[in-house]
């Protein structure tokens, strides 16, 4: 599998207007409904807060919309760019995915299907372990509440690969899959996957978990 544009290493120019846009509903809704969704003192709530300070506005951070009324600020990490918090306008909340340090906030250990990383190199697992998210790693598009999220735990050997076309390696792509809900929350285990089937298992499972 490929990285694709999304992991192309951004321009310094690139500035988040759409979490401006973002900042203008909340004070909107502010005004109009003041008591639609009250401010807590609550984890959540307080991140909200802090993600509406104006250096989340510029680069190196950006914002995307994964619909259901959630959207993804991301973060430029060694050239990369990474889904560091969920965000929540309707509800005044966020929640954290990913730490400056590229490692998950919002998995633990026990969100892992380690069974399914059995015969791995000792490297892939040892990152999973690690819960760390220093390759590529993507929040799809919310449908049913949940969203898929893509961990690549080894990446092939052209993330290796300079401008030039040197520095390819014979490593092969490792990736796993997980679903969370709106709140971060792991709602399906991340596991090795044999094909888009078992995705669309994961999913429906993912969905059912969060409507019961």
């Amino acid at each position: 599998m490929t990285h694709g544009a999304a992991w192309r290493r951004p321009s310094a120019l690139n500035v988040s207007l759409l979490f401006y846009v973002l900042m203008e509903y909340h004070e909107t809704l502010d005004a109009l409904v003041p008591d639609a969704a009250p401010h807590g003192g609550d984890k959540a709530s307080a991140l909200y807060d802090k993600l509406c300070d104006g250096m989340y506005l510029h680069y190196p951070f950006d914002t995307e919309d994964l619909g259901e009324g959630v959207r993804l600020l991301k973060q430029v990490i060694c050239g990369y760019w990474k889904p560091r918090y969920l965000i929540n306008p309707k509800t005044y909340e966020a929640y954290e995915l990913l730490d400056s340090d590229e490692r998950f906030v919002a998995v633990t250990p026990g969100d892992i299907a380690w069974d399914t990383l059995a015969g791995l190199p000792e490297a892939a697992v040892d990152r999973a372990r690690r819960l760390s998210a220093h390759f590529p790693t993507l929040v799809g598009r919310f449908a049913g509440g949940v969203a898929e999220v893509r961990w690549e735990l080894n990446p092939d050997g052209r993330y290796y690969m300079d401008d030039s076309g040197f520095g390819m390696t014979d490593d092969e792509e490792i990736t796993v899959y997980g679903f969370i809900d709106r709140t971060a929350r792991v709602v399906e285990k991340f596991r090795l996957v044999s094909g888009r089937d078992e995705l669309e298992r994961m999913r429906a499972a993912a969905e059912a978990r969060v409507k019961a």
